[in-house]
């Protein structure tokens, strides 16, 4: 049968090897989810960056499908005009469709203007998104290496104890 000292000795190793490994496995899987939140951030970031686009695409849709109308609507607004005998491109009714005119101009200068407020605003929750992405990763690094420094204290404090136990002895 081994000796008390051996016994606490063997036990004082053991212990500080364990809790160093755990240590060392706690960092690991901290790091995991660190990493994880960081791709979900990259994801959003990427799903902001579609959208920009989306918005872009479908206000230039939106606008020619406008302007469609728009010239549908002035010519049959001039072909009033000359049907009831009103010479359409002089007078009163040149104004009006040159008011037409203006308001679908100011129409579109809006929606465009709305779509690039809200382009920016996705730029901006991308931009967001690979921030918190990249905090996630310094997080995760920061947690790996804190539980390294952990893992090193526990092993020289089982050393210290070794050699107080061998010290008394």
């Amino acid at each position: 049968m081994a000796d008390p000292l051996t016994i606490a000795i063997a036990a004082g190793v053991g212990s500080s090897l364990l809790s160093a490994n755990a240590s060392l496995q706690a960092g690991k899987a901290q790091q995991k989810a660190y990493n994880f939140n960081s791709q979900i951030g990259e994801r959003n970031a990427a799903i902001a960056d579609q959208q920009g686009d989306l918005i872009a695409q479908d206000t230039m849709r939106q606008n020619i499908k406008f302007r469609d109308q728009f010239e549908a609507f002035n010519n049959a607004t001039a072909q009033a005009f000359r049907y009831n005998g009103w010479v359409a491109d002089s007078g009163t009714p040149l104004t009006i469709l040159l008011n037409n005119a203006l308001e679908a101009d100011e129409e579109i200068a809006s929606r465009e203007y709305n779509s690039r407020v809200a382009q920016t605003q996705a730029q901006e929750s991308a931009l967001a998104s690979r921030m918190e992405a990249d905090l996630q990763k310094m997080y995760g690094q920061q947690a790996r290496a804190a539980s390294r420094y952990q893992a090193a204290t526990t092993l020289l404090q089982g050393a210290q104890s070794v050699a107080t136990l061998k010290a008394i002895a």
